[in-house]
């Protein structure tokens, strides 16, 4: 998907990590004179240039993310892949479903990499060999693709480089977030979103000066075999993260590396280095809940379903079938210039840029969910019904149209659904819980619109009506999203996990009242005993965290 991964901290926790580290500091003030930061120093201020650059360095496998799914947008189109590729000059039902499979075997693999790899390298083995692995195996498709002579191999290389994105995306944010300091870690993890969309600006204007020349679309899918390996070569030289050192039990180590990324202050890395034993106690304390749990607990399955939906929804309502046949799109208009191409990644990278780093903590979760989908929907059905009425003149405004929904994606859904999605789960099932979604949107939602979008464009219903379909499809998650999607800015966890728990029908009834009166779902203010009769299991609120 066109978004960011799984695994970025929500800001709720990094207030909570703010609260401790301020603690920390007022606690060392009252006990006596300080040897590391001063009283109005917050910990994990520290910023210096290696840890900027090291997180700049990382932040680049975001880049892995946007070239695999932009890349094909205009290969497609080129008469050399097309050739090889043996399809007719006119695309027809079975050149659709090809560009499906061609598509899909990269999501699919990525969903099968961000749901298993996720716990069996990343949280075993760790961060830095998950980042390697998935640089190489990126590299490895990308070559098989650049030297594909048939359509097997050429699927069977997406779907390598498909499980090498799905690593990164799941270990790369993760090492961002864990060697940052607090003051930078909100601007670091949103560079590798930023990087997802700067990949897909970079491969449209590659793909616009190669596509008529013999043999172009292999420079176009070459590039990512030299992206893949020039970064797993640095990453190399890059050391694991302090909190996979504390958690496997390596405290010298993981001292050593936070006083060398906190610019050689030892008192200072010490302190931090106690905070982050503290949240591993924390995290132990409160326990991880099994699979059984997540399907059987009511409160558990309900709020994993919610996210399952609204994460279907964001790769459904058509952001996919625009990167990935945009150029299909705008060829079956006749509009095949540089301008056609750029737009709408240019679109995708502002609109992201203003979501993420100006109107997320201003405007809150809520408002950007809802009036982000009602642009998409609005673009979306504008640029279908000039399509249809008027399909020879249609470009310009189709191309605006496309522009005005990528924005809104950008600004919204792009990276706000994953921000969302960590915030509303419960720490006990926060890991699976994520996981799930992300599968979601890799599997379901990705597969579906890979095969749904070439065959209406190549079909009677033509581009006019797959603008219009995912058009109707977004006008419905506006109502979705009022009734089912409460506000979460600058609300701590504790304050979330009750607006969310919800176990019968009834009681969903009164989840839709809540946010229809005041965006709050269930309630801000339910007691413990509450929450104990709502509890069929009786684990009380204490348990369901």
């Amino acid at each position: 998907p066109l978004t960011g991964p799984p695994s970025i901290p929500s800001p709720l926790v990094q207030q909570w990590r703010h609260r401790r580290e301020m603690s920390c500091a007022q606690h060392q003030s009252a006990s006596g004179p300080a040897t590391g930061p001063s009283e109005h120093e917050p910990m994990g201020s520290h910023v210096n240039w290696r840890v900027v650059c090291l997180c700049m360095f990382v932040a680049n496998t975001g880049l892995f993310h946007g070239y695999g799914n932009g890349v094909f947008s205009v290969v497609f189109t080129m008469p050399s892949f097309r050739e090889m590729m043996d399809w007719p000059a006119a695309d027809d039902a079975a050149v659709a479903f090809r560009k499906g499979l061609v598509v899909s075997a990269f999501d699919i693999g990525a969903a099968v990499a961000a749901l298993l790899f996720g716990h069996l390298i990343v949280d075993r083995l760790g961060r830095r060999p998950a980042l390697i692995l998935g640089a190489v195996l990126f590299a490895a498709g990308g070559f098989v693709q650049a030297c594909a002579r048939s359509g097997t191999v050429l699927i069977l290389g997406r779907g390598v480089a498909g499980l090498g994105v799905g690593t990164t995306s799941s270990s790369g944010p993760a090492y961002i977030a864990e060697v940052a300091p607090a003051r930078i870690r909100g601007a670091m993890v949103g560079l590798y979103q930023s990087n997802v969309c700067l990949a897909i600006v970079l491969v449209s204007l590659l793909n616009f000066f190669d596509r008529d020349g013999t043999g172009g679309w292999r420079w176009s899918l070459g590039v990512q075999g030299v992206l893949g390996l020039g970064t797993a070569f640095g990453l190399l030289f890059i050391g694991e993260t302090l909190r996979f050192l504390e958690k496997a039990g390596r405290q010298q180590e993981a001292l050593r590396v936070l006083t060398v990324l906190r610019g050689g202050d030892e008192n200072f890395a010490t302190q931090e280095l106690a905070m982050v034993r503290a949240e591993l106690d924390e995290e132990k304390r409160i326990g991880t809940a099994t699979w059984a749990e997540v399907f059987v607990n009511p409160h558990f399955r309900n709020v994993v379903a919610l996210g399952g939906v609204i994460q279907f929804f964001q790769i459904f309502t058509g952001i996919n079938a625009i990167v990935a046949y945009g150029g299909t799109l705008f060829h079956a208009l006749g509009f095949d210039g540089l301008t056609s191409s750029l737009t709408p990644s240019i679109a995708l990278l502002l609109g992201n840029s203003i979501g993420c780093f100006g109107l997320v903590d201003r405007a809150g979760r809520r408002c950007l969910l809802i009036f982000g989908m009602a642009g998409m929907s609005v673009s979306m059905l504008i640029g279908g019904v000039v399509s249809w009425a008027v399909p020879e003149t249609s470009g310009y405004v189709v191309d605006a149209m496309v522009f005005g929904f990528m924005f809104s994606f950008g600004v919204s859904w792009g990276f706000g659904v994953w921000l969302y999605i960590s915030e509303i789960m419960p720490l006990r099932v926060r890991g699976k819980a994520v996981g799930l979604c992300t599968a979601v949107s890799w599997g379901p939602a990705n597969v579906s619109s890979a095969f749904i979008a070439p065959s209406m464009i190549d079909g009677q219903m033509g581009p006019g009506g797959m603008m219009l379909f995912f058009g109707i499809v977004a006008s419905v998650v506006v109502p979705f999203a009022v009734c089912c999607c409460p506000e979460t800015r600058g609300r701590s966890l504790e304050e979330i996990t009750p607006m969310f728990r919800f176990a019968s029908w009834k009681d969903f009834a009164c989840f839709v009242r809540g946010n229809l009166r005041a965006g709050d779902g269930m309630g801000l203010n339910r007691s413990a005993q509450e929450d104990q009769h709502l509890d069929p299991a009786g684990g009380g609120a204490a348990t369901n965290r």
